[in-house]
């Protein structure tokens, strides 16, 4: 009886850490800048754009970039609370809240300099 009950203490200690870890974890990466794109595969100017974003956040941690498209209602509506009112549309986002954006097909060195000014720390090796 007394193992069991030791047991049982032990096994809800471990529960509650797990879901004490779990939930910092999601605090965290709430809190932690994402990019944002926002494209649509009929856009000439997303079919343009894409092939540079994608060169550009090839080093970046894949968790952290987020791809909408507009064509999907869910990702639409995402998009549009984000304030995308164009397409291409790329963003920063930092604890849920937009820090800024850039709109239109940009040269590679626009779009790298916009993601270095905005991300508090440097993801890629090229940053």
């Amino acid at each position: 009886m007394k193992g069991s009950k030791q047991l049982w203490r032990w096994s809800l200690f471990c529960g509650v850490f797990v879901l004490v870890a779990l939930a910092w974890l999601a605090v965290a990466s709430a809190r932690e800048a994402r990019i944002v794109y926002v494209f649509s595969e009929n856009c000439g100017y997303c079919t343009t754009f894409t092939p540079t974003f994608e060169q550009v956040t090839k080093d970046y941690p894949q968790h952290l970039v987020e791809r909408l498209d507009i064509h999907n209602e869910q990702e639409l509506n995402e998009a549009i609370r984000l304030g995308a009112q164009a397409t291409p549309t790329v963003f920063i986002v930092e604890g849920g809240r937009v820090k800024d954006k850039l709109e239109g097909a940009v040269p590679e060195e626009l779009l790298q300099s916009f993601l270095q000014r905005n991300l508090t720390q440097p993801l890629s090796k090229n940053g």
